[in-house]
């Protein structure tokens, strides 16, 4: 098992409460292979008291992500946990979107995917939510990116103050 750098620990313990918050007993948690999305994933995994029904990992790039996506969708979790970047999870957050079994508002990510572009990148994405890299929180609500948290309460939108 990988260990989770310091500074990430904070990030971590808000997933846990998001997830705790969402009722999430039974779990999918699905990262990318790189090493940061693979500690952030081991660590929930350890972490999390509920079950873990799968644990599904994908590469940046992929002919369709197909196989990925059915198996992370599939078995009706009460939540899905996320741990990549933005531009990784690109082509699996497309695939993800077309599978009819997947909710974004079920949904709960790790820093990486906290970026304004990325309903661009992968379509309607409203619900999902995560975790700041210093503990705050974030969600995507009509095609933006909101924050809360630590801002001293005040929410931002797409990286501005609002």
């Amino acid at each position: 098992m990988r260990t989770l750098h310091p500074g990430r620990v904070m990030e971590l313990d808000t997933v846990l409460a998001l997830a705790r918050r969402r009722g999430g007993g039974l779990v999918n948690v699905g990262h990318g292979r790189d090493p940061r999305s693979t500690a952030a994933a081991e660590a929930f995994v350890a972490a999390w008291p509920g079950t873990v029904c799968a644990v599904v990992s994908w590469p940046p790039e992929a002919a369709s992500w197909l196989r990925q996506a059915c198996r992370f969708a599939g078995g009706s979790p009460d939540l899905w946990v996320i741990a990549d970047d933005a531009a990784s999870w690109a082509g699996m957050g497309r695939r993800l979107v077309a599978q009819p079994q997947w909710r974004p508002g079920r949904t709960i990510a790790f820093s990486g995917l906290a970026d304004p572009a990325l309903p661009g990148l992968v379509g309607d994405i409203d619900g999902l939510s995560g975790a700041g890299s210093d503990g705050s929180s974030w969600s995507f609500f009509d095609g933006g990116l909101r924050w809360s948290g630590i801002h001293s309460g005040v929410s931002t939108v797409e990286g501005r103050w609002s």
